[in-house]
C-alpha cells in the first residue's frame, strides 16, 4: 500500500509539472483491462472482478501506464468501499466518438453533494472510515485531464456507483498497406 501510495503522489506530482510530455501510442482497450485484471488479481487473488468490452473496440492514443494506473486506482477503490461482499465491473465500450472505460460497484454510494470533493488531493467519501489516503481519485482526475477525458462519477440506479472516463477517440494514422493501397 505505501508502495502504491507513493507512485500515485509522484505520478500527480508529475502530471502537475508544466510541459510534462505523455508516452502517447496507439493502444488497445482489451490490452489496459486485461493490464488492470491481471495487477488487481495479483493483489487481490479472492476479489470478484468482471471485464465487460464491446467486441471491436478501436485503438485509442494514449499513455497506457497512466491509464492502467488510473483505472487499477479506480478498481481498488470499488473493492475497498463497494460493500462487505464488493462485486466490481469494469466496461469498456465506444459511444460515439468516445471510449468509455468505466468501474462499476454495488457499495453504498457517495451522497451527491460530495461526488464532485472526492476527487480532490486528500479527501475521502463518508464510507471511507479511515481506509485510503484520499489521493488515487485525485491521481485519476489528473489522468484524465491530461488525455483530455472527462471522469465522472454517478449513482447507478441500483445502488453502488460508476466512475466513468470518458476518453476522446481519434482516428488512428494510415498504416503500410492503406498507403501502399492509395499509392
Amino acid at each position: 500500500q505505501m508502495a502504491r501510495l507513493t507512485d500515485n503522489m509522484l505520478q500527480l506530482a508529475r502530471l502537475g509539472t508544466p510541459g510534462q510530455a505523455l508516452q502517447l501510442d496507439w493502444e488497445s482497450a482489451e490490452e489496459i483491462v486485461g493490464g488492470v485484471l491481471r495487477r488487481i488479481r495479483t493483489r487481490h487473488p479472492q476479489a470478484r472482478v468482471r471485464a465487460r468490452l464491446d467486441p471491436a473496440l478501436p485503438l485509442l492514443q494514449a499513455d497506457a501506464a497512466l491509464l492502467l494506473q488510473g483505472l487499477d486506482n479506480l478498481v481498488d477503490n470499488a473493492l475497498k468501499h463497494g460493500g462487505p461482499d464488493p462485486q466490481v465491473e469494469l466496461v469498456a465500450r465506444r459511444v460515439g466518438d468516445k471510449l468509455l472505460l468505466a468501474v462499476r460497484d454495488r457499495g453504498p454510494g457517495v451522497p451527491p453533494a460530495q461526488r464532485q470533493r472526492i476527487f480532490e488531493l486528500f479527501q475521502r467519501g463518508p464510507a471511507a472510515a479511515g481506509r485510503g489516503s484520499g489521493v488515487g481519485l485525485a491521481v485519476c482526475r489528473a489522468i484524465a485531464q491530461v488525455h483530455g477525458a472527462e471522469l465522472r462519477c454517478r449513482a447507478r440506479g441500483h445502488g453502488g456507483l460508476a466512475f466513468e472516463l470518458w476518453l476522446p477517440l481519434q482516428a488512428p494514422p494510415a498504416g503500410p498497406a492503406a498507403e501502399a493501397a492509395s499509392a
